[in-house]
């Protein structure tokens, strides 16, 4: 099997620094198998910047939003493929071979994988399982569902939107790729989304 081609990892971060450790922990071995990590702060006041300097590659300032920041994001990544992840999602450990298999056809530009709620339970899983299904019907991804595209594509669509479905622009030239595998949200922060 061949390596992955390095993947641009894009985090937004906004008052994080009690989880931000533990979140860009998770991303080292991607690091160490030569992906680039960019951790893009929205305006923290709390220390988030510091702390994420000894993790990342890369710390960029931009305002405060998730679509503003991944955007922001994007514009300094320096891989041809990039993967937008929140801080409280950890990627399945072969994310970046997952992700190079579906990129591997040229009609592939983006994709995301299933979501998974840390939080055991009934709603937890039912919240999943309608995340999923919504994405399987319409194609609409959210970004815990860990959102990768090819870098030209994004370009040509101009980003993320501003707005509670961000993955609407990238909808309308392509139909993503959707991973069985799952990316699991430690939060559910995705409950503001649904």
């Amino acid at each position: 099997m061949s390596v992955p081609a390095p993947l641009s990892i894009i985090v937004p971060v906004f008052n994080s620094a009690s989880t931000l450790e533990a979140g860009l922990s998770a991303l080292q071995p991607l690091r160490q198998r030569g992906h680039e990590l960019l951790v893009v702060d929205g305006g923290s006041r709390d220390g988030s910047v510091t702390l994420a300097r000894k993790q990342a590659d890369r710390v960029l300032l931009s305002g405060t939003g998730q679509s503003l920041q991944m955007n922001a994001g994007s514009e300094y990544a320096s891989h041809e493929i990039l993967l937008f992840l929140p801080l409280d999602c950890r990627l399945p450990p072969d994310a970046d071979t997952l992700i190079a298999e579906a990129l591997a056809a040229a009609e592939v530009q983006w994709g995301h994988f299933n979501l998974r709620l840390g939080q055991s339970g009934l709603v937890g899983h039912g919240l999943a399982w309608l995340i999923n299904r919504r994405a399987v019907r319409s194609g609409a991804a959210i970004f815990d569902q860990g959102l990768f595209v090819r870098r030209h594509y994004f370009e040509r669509v101009k980003g993320f939107e501003h707005s509670a479905a961000p993955s609407r622009r990238l909808l309308l030239a392509a139909k993503p790729l959707r991973l069985p595998q799952a990316v699991t949200s430690l939060t559910q922060e995705c409950w503001k989304l649904w």
